[in-house]
């Protein structure tokens, strides 16, 4: 079954940055994993997980029930609870790596890294691609603009991260490969001129650089904390005047939208305050909140509220944000305590996650995918000690 893992790990891989359809593939073959290893562990009484895993299986019980209860609300239920299914990949997958990572050859990991490798190279060309070719002024990925903007800011903190810590990883990380992959997926990334993506970046490298460096961390971590204060600057106090879209300011077109969305998902949490509307459902309320409470943008009426944790309170109430902030920090916490090489990869993409998740809903199938797959791995390695802790 291990092999199996490992052809799901391998759509996983080729599909983050470029297709929604391999990653079918991935969630079907690593669901028999999840059922087979799940089985085995609960059989054999292994069964060890770290208490984020505790909040997040809370949290999915809460999400279950915001769907039951507002089944008749729901356009599409078999949509919103297919949604289910990343937060059990994350739990789920705590006990599929504990297995996996047992037996996972040398030369297994390599050809995963290497795929995924490819697979940031291929999106990032297409995307430089586009920009110079196809675009007005901004750059397209393979798996759109905005999933692709902001999924490849928090991953490319974890490559640098790995990068600049090669040497405590095994033969299988090339990191002299990883280089040219990191510099051509920055540049996709970059191009698409998402605000969101460069903020959480910007807001996640001082991690990057401190684990490796204190001094140099502090130093360009200063640097980037002003970049950050400028752009802020720029955006509140700014003429907008600029074809930058790093350098406009608050009235522009695309924040209106943006902050009426924020606005709406406000108003929709405190119409449903316990269990929300549902998973995933704020949008079908959208347009009836904006009419009723004559919120701006009025036309942008069948969407997300461009904010994961104003989403998450939309759907399933407070009760649903506390056990979702409680996952979120208690993952921070559990990796920040772990030291090594987990400490290093994981929390400067935390820190992006939670950065540009403020300004998007990062829970899209390729990044939602992606997220709870490094929280997967990143437990596996920490959840039999600190379960006894």
């Amino acid at each position: 079954m291990n092999m199996v893992t490992s052809a799901a790990l391998f759509f996983l891989a080729a599909g983050i940055f470029t297709s929604v359809t391999i990653l079918s593939a991935y969630q079907i073959l690593f669901s028999l994993s999840l059922l087979y290893f799940s089985f085995i562990a609960f059989k054999e009484k292994t069964i060890h997980l770290p208490k984020s895993a505790y909040w997040l299986i809370a949290f999915t019980i809460v999400a279950l029930l915001s769907l039951v209860i507002n089944f008749d609300l729901i356009p599409k239920p078999s949509k919103n609870f297919g949604r289910l299914k990343y937060f059990i990949f994350g739990i789920g997958g705590i006990v599929v790596f504990e297995f996996w990572l047992k037996e996972a050859t040398e030369r297994t990991k390599k050809i995963l890294l290497n795929t995924f490798f490819v697979s940031i190279v291929v999106a990032g060309i297409y995307a430089i691609y586009h920009f110079i070719f196809l675009s007005q002024g901004r750059a397209k990925g393979l798996t759109d603009t905005m999933r692709y903007g902001y999924g490849s800011a928090m991953m490319l903190l974890t490559l640098l991260s790995a990068i600049l810590h090669k040497e405590k990883l095994g033969s299988w990380f090339n990191w002299k490969l990883a280089i040219p992959v990191f510099i051509i997926g920055f540049t996709g990334m970059y191009l698409t001129y998402t605000r969101g993506a460069l903020l959480g970046f910007l807001c996640g490298l001082p991690f990057v650089l401190y684990f490796f460096n204190k001094k140099l961390g502090y130093v360009l971590g200063g640097l980037a904390v002003l970049g950050v204060l400028g752009l802020v600057g720029v955006y509140l106090f700014g003429s907008g005047q600029s074809n930058s879209r790093f350098l406009v300011n608050k009235n522009n077109s695309s924040d209106v939208i943006r902050r009426s969305q924020w606005k709406a998902a406000i108003i929709a949490t405190k119409e449903k305050p316990i269990l929300g509307w549902g998973l995933s459902n704020f949008h079908s309320q959208l347009k009836r909140i904006k009419t009723d409470y004559d919120l701006d943008a009025k036309e942008y009426n069948d969407a997300h509220s461009h904010n994961l944790f104003l989403e998450i309170a939309s759907g399933t109430g407070i009760l649903g944000l506390i056990l979702f902030l409680g996952w979120v920090l208690s993952w921070a916490w559990e990796a920040f305590r772990a030291q090594g090489l987990t400490r290093v990869l994981v929390i400067p993409f935390g820190v992006a996650f939670v950065v540009s998740s403020q300004f998007e809903v990062t829970f899209d199938a390729n990044n939602a995918s992606m997220i709870f797959f490094l929280y997967a791995l990143s437990s596996a390695n920490l959840s039999k000690r600190l379960s006894k802790r």
